[in-house]
């Protein structure tokens, strides 16, 4: 494995610093104990040894026992004297075993020979190598890192004699190293994926990370980006607005967020973005870093646009919808303008609901998104779906909301006669024989007999107009559906009191009646069995909407294949005040 420099990171260079300061000032001490150790040792064994000064006692204390190892070698690669320290550190018991065992470091220790070299050559260049790091094995074969500071000793002529210094274990530490270089490498790949601009600024607002996301929408290399402002390399996309809200996070040391954003791309193009900024702290609770998360919500804020415009364009339709109902004049203009009126009413009905479910579905959805998004809890399948969704969204409404534009605009002509909408009290005995009288010729033509009962004295409060439509629209139906191609037949009316406060109409006809399948949807709009001999299915719709909203009743029918059809109408006598035609 070939050695290399590391590119520490700041706490570990501010560590490595004062470490550095501090074996400059002890080294030359450690040298000279060192010599004077050696030359003590290198004596000729015997039990007596000679009386060191208390300054060189204290030296060879700290050759004995420092934790770092000391070492002696000759250029060549001998190695003259070693600390128990170094011993340890290759695996040997006494640093006489080391000594013995290690005749050539530079094969023997050095895991990349080519590291021994450059050793040499920076020594007999500078005289000193500081932190020098490179790779050597243990008695056992294990690998270490070791960091290496040393000193060339020369002679009177300047050629070196031996190198004197002490290295360090740093296998832990690289091990470290590899593993945040590692998680930092595997962060970075995790960001880069994340479809939203995503990045980090120090304190003094320098970037320390950007993802690729970020890089792209603004043309800016990530690694170029690293230790600038944002004014330094984004000034052109709108730094200035950038700098002021990281700013307000440092004043307010809290987060800034969710709001809105505008910025100008790489291309020049306006995109809006939904940023969020959090502070991150350090120990001593000081701001460290910034992280700042933005999501493109320029899809968004179209859709939501389109949404206000299409709900404007439908309120708009609904409220001239409204307008041309109430415009119905009497029953044969009822039967015509109820083609277009009605039509609109059932038309419109299924774009509108359907485009505010799915306005109401994009609303939660946002709201869940945002809430994840807060949590940080944020994953890509949820962006991803939460994407997706918000473009099937957007075509859903524009599709159904145009349908119901283009409906509107070719029923929007109605009359504007308003004689049926005038309130008053009236005997509704004489006014059924009124609208019947003006009935019977046609039913005659139609062979249609007719008997009307009504019980005297029922007076009523309310609408003589729709009470009179509703009638003409039941004829008119009995005499198309229940009576086809001149069958002669039979119709009753019998109007009778319902309570203290209402009135029974009962309109029976002895036609050909309803399969079951067309009873359940006779008052559905558009619905009829006779649309290729110009039926239009409006006829009993507009009675159902004129009896339950226009007076305020109810209405209900039976009928069966055969036997007829028989329709109970109970209306108050007192029609309410606010009610509007339908």
């Amino acid at each position: 494995m070939i050695a290399r420099r590391s590119v520490p990171t700041p706490a570990v260079q501010v560590l490595r610093i004062a470490v550095s300061s501090m074996t400059s000032r002890i080294f030359s001490l450690l040298s000279s104990a060192a010599r004077t150790v050696r030359t003590v040792i290198g004596t000729a064994p015997g039990p007596a040894r000679p009386t060191l000064p208390h300054t060189e006692e204290t030296y060879r204390w700290l050759f004995e026992n420092s934790v770092d190892g000391i070492y002696v070698t000759t250029p060549s690669g001998q190695l003259l004297n070693a600390n128990p320290a170094l011993a340890r550190m290759m695996g040997y018991a006494t640093p006489r075993d080391l000594i013995e065992a290690a005749d050539d470091i530079a094969t023997m220790v050095y895991v990349d020979p080519a590291m021994r070299i450059e050793y040499q050559r920076l020594m007999e260049r500078d005289g000193i190598v500081r932190e020098f790091e490179y790779q050597v094995r243990q008695r056992n074969g294990t690998v270490l890192w070791l960091s290496d500071s040393a000193a060339a000793v020369r002679d009177a002529a300047g050629r070196i004699l031996r190198y004197e210094g002490t290295v360090r274990d740093i296998t832990a530490q690289k091990s470290s190293e590899a593993a945040l270089a590692e998680s930092r490498q595997r962060l970075q790949e995790v960001i880069d994926t994340v479809p939203a601009v995503i990045n980090v600024k120090n304190a003094e607002l320098r970037y320390v990370l950007m993802n690729r996301y970020m890089a792209r929408i603004f043309n800016i290399e990530p690694a170029d980006a690293l230790g600038c402002t944002t004014t330094e390399i984004m000034s052109r996309y709108g730094a200035a607005k950038t700098d002021t809200n990281d700013r307000r996070v440092l004043d307010s040391r809290r987060e800034l967020g969710f709001y809105e954003e505008e910025y100008l791309d790489s291309q020049g193009n306006a995109r809006q973005w939904m940023a969020k900024k959090v502070p991150i702290f350090d120990d001593d609770g000081n701001i460290r870093f910034i992280v700042t998360v933005a999501l493109d919500i320029g899809d968004r804020k179209r859709v939501e646009q389109e949404m206000r415009t299409a709900r404007d364009a439908a309120e708009t339709a609904l409220r001239e919808l409204r307008e041309t109902q109430n415009s119905l004049v009497e029953a044969e203009k009822l039967a015509a303008l109820g083609r277009l009126v009605a039509g609109v009413a059932h038309e419109v009905n299924n774009p509108v609901g359907i485009s505010l479910t799915v306005a109401s579905s994009l609303q939660r959805q946002t709201r869940l998104f945002a809430e994840e998004v807060e949590r940080g809890e944020l994953r890509k399948s949820s962006l991803t779906n939460f994407l997706k969704m918000t473009g099937e969204a957007a075509t859903q409404l524009m599709d159904n909301l145009n349908r119901a534009a283009e409906l509107i605009q070719s029923f929007k002509q109605v009359a504007t006669d308003r004689n049926f909408s005038e309130r008053r009290e009236f005997d509704i005995r004489e006014l059924t024989e009124q609208i019947i009288t003006s009935l019977r010729p046609g039913l005659r033509r139609q062979s249609v007999h007719l008997t009307v009962d009504c019980e005297p004295g029922l007076v009523l409060n309310s609408y003589p107009g729709s009470y009179g439509q509703i009638l003409t629209n039941l004829f008119l139906n009995a005499v198309i559906h229940a009576f086809p191609e001149g069958q002669p037949g039979q119709i009753d009316v019998k109007v009778r009191s319902s309570g203290s406060d209402g009135v029974e109409i009962m309109f029976v006809d002895n036609g050909r009646g309803m399969a079951p399948e067309v009873r359940r949807h006779a008052f559905d709009p558009f619905f009829t069995t006779r649309r290729n001999q110009g039926g239009t299915g409006l006829g009993l719709h507009i009675v159902y909407n004129l009896v339950t909203n226009r007076l305020g009743g109810r209405i209900s029918l039976e009928s069966a294949v055969g036997l007829g059809t028989q329709i109970q109408i109970v209306l108050p006598r007192v029609a309410p005040y606010d009610r509007a035609a339908e």
